[in-house]
């Protein structure tokens, strides 16, 4: 304790001969940094990725027979059910490649 008083009485001092001096504390010694960890990447199950691999397929599918639907039936107006022909389809190939 008396170390401390006499520091104390040390500083008082000093601060009389400079007095635009503030008597302040020594600021702790900064901690090593620890690296920074990246988070890890989620993992997900291959349940999951299949599952979305298999939603992405029957979304595509259901996305070209709504093509189908809308181009050759609705707008074409012909029978939905000759969509499903491959005679339909051999005409479409031939009127779009034809020479």
């Amino acid at each position: 304790m008396a170390s401390r008083r006499s520091a104390i009485q040390e500083a008082a001092k000093t601060q009389k001969a400079a007095p635009n001096k503030k008597l302040t504390r020594r600021p702790a010694a900064p901690e090593p940094k620890e690296r920074e960890k990246k988070p890890a990447p989620s993992s997900r199950s291959a349940g999951t990725r299949t599952m979305r691999i298999v939603l992405t397929i029957v979304g595509f599918v259901v996305a070209i027979l709504l093509g189908m639907i809308v181009g050759y039936a609705l707008l074409g107006h012909k029978s939905i059910a000759d969509i499903l022909y491959p005679e339909t389809w051999a005409h479409i190939f031939q009127l779009i490649f034809a020479p």
